[in-house]
């Protein structure tokens, strides 16, 4: 699909997986999940469904992609047990705290900068696959910029604030709660909006210039740039509820994430073949590796019962274990991937 007919499109999975994913299965999650919220107890099904299926599975295939490939643990271990130990060090002394609003501000704040960075990181990859040859500066900063917009305008135009959330007769631990934002005039969002405007014009341009002369990126980049730019905005402009907003701002995200740890922990385990084996927990951890790689119905199982295990630990821990997970898996994404 690559407008350079000479090139062949690479895909993480396949053509119709990868498609199927990013451009139907996202936005279709996402329409679902907006509707679901209009209708009250609906939502918190589909929030339940969503994050047991979908959102936590995605968060455990960063652990997934490390015992791969022992070598690559290895290289990245002392952050990995540091970083876990600092995280869930500041998250049980912020609740301590009774500063709750703050510490699930962490999670507000970084997610859209998570997710803004593996957009671009899956558009700059699927890019170079393709054989695309000029620099992907232009769609970093429209990207960031179309993450940043929308974020300005929530924080000016009423804030992140939680509804009211019970399943099975409880309450969820981050109910009712509003998050910190700083007091800014609604100038700020508009100036963000003018800047993704004029990223996004400086993108068009240079991907005018090259698709005349037959290099521009591929069509499955472009729709997929517009379709998470659209979904995201949207998500910010027109859903108040903080918990809806981030689950549908979450949907491609996790599902890119999804095909892009399958073909990497794929790709590890055949170079760990030629490596020297490892022994201890590492080696028993490589080991149930091989055997989610060796047969999906594993690989699947492994994480639906490792993503039940978190959830049910979601009202004993007040939060803080999923909180930790997913604040863990924030910053391992930026160490694992980070380019060499």
């Amino acid at each position: 699909m690559s407008t350079n007919t000479s090139v062949k499109m690479p895909w993480f999975v396949s053509a119709r997986i990868d498609t199927l994913a990013i451009l139907v299965g996202g936005p279709l999650i996402s329409v679902a999940l907006l509707l679901a919220i209009m209708q009250g107890p609906a939502f918190l099904l589909g929030a339940l469904l969503f994050a047991l299926f979908l959102d936590i599975p995605h968060v455990l295939q960063t652990h997934v992609r490390l015992f791969a490939e022992p070598l690559e643990y290895q290289r990245h271990k002392v952050q990995f047990w540091a970083g876990l130990v600092v995280i869930s060090v500041l998250c049980v002394a912020l609740y301590s705290m009774n500063a709750l609003p703050w510490l699930v501000a962490i999670w507000v704040y970084w997610q859209p900068y998570h997710v803004c960075k593996q957009h671009f990181g899956v558009a700059a990859i699927y890019a170079k696959k393709a054989g695309y040859k000029h620099s992907t500066l232009p769609i970093r900063n429209m990207v960031l910029a179309g993450f940043a917009a929308p974020l300005s305008y929530r924080i000016t135009h009423g804030g992140f604030h939680f509804g009211h959330y019970e399943m099975f007769g409880q309450t969820l631990p981050f109910a009712n709660i509003s998050i910190p934002t700083l007091a800014l005039e609604p100038f700020w969002a508009w100036l963000a909006y003018a800047v993704f405007a004029a990223m996004t014009l400086q993108f068009l341009v240079a991907e005018w210039r090259h698709q005349r002369n037959q290099e521009g990126l591929p069509r499955f980049v472009l729709i997929m740039l517009a379709v998470t730019l659209s979904l995201y905005n949207a998500a910010y402009l027109l859903v108040s509820d903080l918990y809806a907003l981030i689950l549908i701002g979450t949907s491609i995200h996790a599902l890119q994430y999804h095909l892009v740890c399958t073909s990497t922990v794929m790709a590890g385990l055949r170079r760990s073949a030629t490596q020297p084996a490892v022994t201890g927990a590492l080696g028993v951890a490589h080991g149930w590796v091989k055997r989610m790689g060796a047969k999906p119905w594993i690989w699947f199982s492994t994480l639906g019962l490792a993503s039940l295990l978190v959830l049910s630990l979601e009202m004993p821990s007040v939060g803080l274990v999923p909180l930790i997970i997913v604040l863990h898996h924030f910053y391992l994404d930026g160490v694992i991937w980070k380019r060499r």
